[in-house]
């Protein structure tokens, strides 16, 4: 597991207790201010049982409940300590004796070393509040505060209940009462865009929150918002989409505010959309991991934090070149024999890029850009016409270590453009960077390319860009008089290949460890036997495994 570059809840509570305190969620059955007797009405994503947790989802009474959520913890995370969490509906929708009550005898239940309770701006009166600032004294209170958004548009047209200034006073009125918040952010309402989102973190980060909760939208059977749906299909995110409005978001949450969560779980057979095959631990990963490979940091685009690199094993190849030994993937980022020969020998000659320059304007797409060779090389050819390189790599941070270690002028300069700028350009060259998953910034390309480098680790570390279905991507992209040049080359990858309908041609240059394949539309024969990602967002690891399983 990559270390968070975010607060994260765990941490926060180790921070404050000195251990990690579990949610033990309970269904108080308190109803809900915005629906009738009949439990008919409320807020247009909000399911009929409140958003209740789905280890207790068949207990009938607290009691129960407590103990299903504890024996759950305490299996699946080990967990020992915990903390109490009045989650579905409202737990303040009810008189403060009622509440004093329930919540007295569910404390009595357990040692519980903390309470979070679940409600909204508009059921926190004098009382209540009071309440809360007396059960403060003997345990630390926290209010999970439903925010949702501060856009008073939305808040009416998902039947709300409340405005943004009601918001807004609630929690300054818990602020004024010394009682913790966790305000929790819905992303992706209809009708909303980044614009309202980042508004809704900026305002309850300036009213000084003590936690927040965010998720993307979830369309549930039996709501509102599903029969809106089926009316009108309307955006929700992917597991890539959401992923670039969190890391903003969490680059625009000050340091201190500990992400109590990033996503929510709703059960299958209850979900209409948006549906992830990307599981909830993978996701928080790939969070981890791309801020990380980004050099991104929570609060980073408002604390201006500078990007402190730590020091990477280098090594000077045969033909001079640097490269560095990747810690993840465990192995190099270039051939032994050097990578200036690899990107002449291999990328540049065996494309023909400088004869085709002389003849006219060339679109490049580098896969796997890495520490950048291939590229620099292409633009240091002698041209008449234009070469216009798009570049797509996760890892931004590696272009800074690049520029670090390389020693040629030029270089270095194209290097520093493209880590501050997501970009270099001159009379002849125009190169484009885009940071991510390649799987899916290969989708926001909106043209065709003459040339693709495909530069990925060995096949069995970084199978994802050797998949039959990345590759398929690959084609849609690349003109039908194109040409691919991959650095890697076996019999998994020409399989994929050729079914996809590219015929090969095979190279190596003797006496070196550099070889790969010339690939052109056409076609040829091939075995099922290929790395597949048929929703391509599966991990390295899970690739390989479930093409193990599958042979």
């Amino acid at each position: 597991m990559i270390d968070q570059p975010y607060f994260t809840f765990k941490s926060y509570m180790k921070k404050n207790y000195n251990t990690t305190l579990h949610t033990i969620p309970v269904d108080l059955d308190l109803g809900c201010p915005n629906r009738d007797e009949n439990n008919n009405g409320g807020c247009s994503f909000c399911p009929q049982d409140g958003a209740r947790a789905a280890q207790i989802l068949d207990a009938k009474d607290v009691e129960t409940q407590i103990k299903n959520a504890i024996e759950f913890s305490q299996k699946r995370y080990k967990a020992k300590e915990f903390m109490l969490y009045i989650q579905a509906y409202t737990g303040t929708f009810t008189s403060v004796i009622k509440q004093k009550e329930s919540y007295s005898k569910l404390l009595e239940l357990y040692n519980f070393k903390a309470i979070s309770i679940g409600t909204r701006p508009d059921c926190l009166n004098k009382s209540t509040l009071e309440y809360l600032l007396e059960l403060n004294k003997q345990i630390d209170v926290y209010v999970d505060l439903g925010v949702q958004t501060l856009n008073d548009k939305t808040l009416k047209d998902i039947n709300r209940g409340h405005d943004s200034k009601q918001t807004i006073k609630a929690i300054r009125d818990l602020k004024r009462y010394g009682i913790k918040i966790f305000a929790h952010i819905i992303v992706g309402f209809k009708n909303e865009s980044r614009k309202d989102w980042l508004n809704t973190v900026k305002i309850v980060c300036k009213e000084k929150v003590d936690g927040i909760k965010i998720h993307n939208l979830h369309i549930i059977k039996n709501t509102a918002l599903e029969k809106e749906y089926e009316k009108e299909v309307f955006k929700t995110f992917n597991e890539y989409e959401y992923a670039e409005e969190l890391i903003f978001l969490i680059r625009n949450i000050p340091s201190n505010i500990p992400i109590v969560r990033t996503s929510t779980d709703t059960p299958t057979c209850d979900l209409i959309a948006p549906i992830w095959n990307m599981q909830k631990g993978q996701f928080v990963e790939f969070i981890n991991e791309s801020m990380i490979y980004s050099g991104f940091k929570q609060g980073d685009l408002i604390e201006k934090k500078e990007l402190n690199l730590t020091k990477q094993n280098s090594f000077e190849l045969e033909d001079g070149s640097i490269t560095i030994w990747d810690k993840i993937y465990k192995d190099y980022y270039h051939p032994k024999n050097g990578a200036y020969l690899q990107a002449k020998k291999l990328f540049l000659e065996q494309s023909n890029l400088k004869e085709k320059l002389q003849e006219k304007d060339i679109s490049l797409l580098d896969i796997g850009f890495g520490m950048g060779i291939n590229s620099l090389m292409a633009i240091k050819l002698e041209k008449k016409f234009k070469l216009d390189i798009t570049a797509l790599d996760k890892n931004k941070v590696i272009i800074k270590h690049s520029e670090s270690l390389n020693k040629n002028k030029e270089e270095k300069e194209i290097l520093k453009s493209l880590y501050e700028n997501y970009e270099y350009k001159n009379s002849n060259n125009h190169i484009k960077l885009l940071i991510g998953d390649a799987r899916f910034t290969i989708t926001k390309l909106d043209k065709k390319f003459d040339i693709v480098f495909l530069d990925p680790f060995l096949p069995n570390l970084n199978p994802s860009l050797l998949s039959f279905d990345f590759i398929i991507l690959i084609k849609k992209v690349l003109k039908k008089s194109g040409i691919i040049i991959c650095s890697q080359n076996n019999e998994l990858i020409r399989n994929a290949f050729a079914k996809v309908g590219f015929t090969y041609k095979e190279f190596e240059l003797e006496k070196t460890d550099i070889k790969g394949l010339l690939l052109t539309l056409g076609n040829s024969f091939f075995q099922e036997n290929y790395y597949q990602d048929p929703y391509l967002i599966f991990r390295e690891k899970q690739i390989i495994t479930n093409f193990e399983q599958n042979k």
